[in-house]
């Protein structure tokens, strides 16, 4: 029988999905395919959970996690909702909640899928590379775990070690659009920015999430390129006030694109 989720929209647009964060672009770009699936689950399960979670990610509605996880908990194991859940709660912006219930998954279950959407979240360095070395240890070409890795090396200015991670990762995988984010952020650091757009070009995500067109943005104006960098700025300037995952703020990003419009 088919469940009514009148909440749910019928589709996502391009836009909607560019806004998301970069995590949840793989997933958003299949929701209809959850969506359909949510609606013929005789009870509400991970379809649902997915498709309600999407929603509330694209919606920015902490409400909609609330009703995910009150429409699934009793049909799906607790460390699948806890943690998938708790990942949506960190990025609409509920970090202490969202990390307590990816704690209590990893308590459940402590999966590598698991324990790596909690090294994603947290911001405690010694968790984020004890939870990585521990999936490493079983197996040590996930790229996920170099990359939270990478990151807490990064921060704790061990740079050389964190450059040589991100190396592995884009060895073992060329196109991990995580890797190549990160190691252009790290040429934007050492202001090499040629290469860093060189990274950021590489990504192939469709629809591109507006957090990487402003990056690319920047990399044209910074060297000179300022018929590209206007092209940009005109198209998502209107759009950075409800896109995640901008660095550094929306209004340093919105004070960034009037500045290169008027250049």
């Amino acid at each position: 029988m088919e469940q009514k989720y009148d909440f749910l929209p019928r589709r996502l647009t391009e836009e909607e999905i560019a806004l998301a964060p970069l995590c949840w672009g793989r997933i958003l770009s299949d929701y209809s395919t959850f969506r359909k699936k949510a609606l013929k689950e005789r009870k509400a399960g991970f379809y649902t959970l997915v498709a309600v979670l999407s929603t509330a990610v694209v919606k920015h509605d902490k409400h909609l996690v609330d009703v995910a996880v009150e429409l699934t908990k009793e049909n799906i194991p607790a460390h699948l909702y806890l943690s998938v859940a708790g990942s949506a709660l960190c990025d609409l912006g509920s970090k202490n909640e969202g990390l307590a219930m990816l704690r209590d998954a990893v308590k459940s279950k402590s999966s590598h899928s698991v324990m790596l959407a909690l090294a994603a979240e947290t911001s405690d360095l010694e968790e984020k590379e004890g939870l990585s070395k521990e999936v490493l240890n079983e197996n040590p070409l996930d790229c996920d775990a170099l990359r939270h890795l990478a990151y807490a090396k990064h921060v704790q200015g061990r740079a050389q070690e964190a450059e040589t991670l991100l190396d592995k990762i884009l060895e073992i995988d060329p196109s991990n659009i995580y890797a190549l984010e990160f190691k252009g952020n790290v040429y934007v650091d050492k202001e090499e920015y040629a290469k860093a757009l060189e990274q950021y070009l590489q990504m192939k995500i469709s629809p591109t999430p507006v957090s990487l067109q402003l990056k690319i943005c920047h990399c044209y104006y910074l060297l000179d390129m300022d018929s590209k960098a206007k092209k940009i700025a005109k198209k998502i300037k209107d759009k950075i006030a409800r896109a995640y995952d901008i660095e550094g703020g929306i209004e340093r990003a919105q004070e960034l694109l009037a500045e290169i419009l008027s250049s």
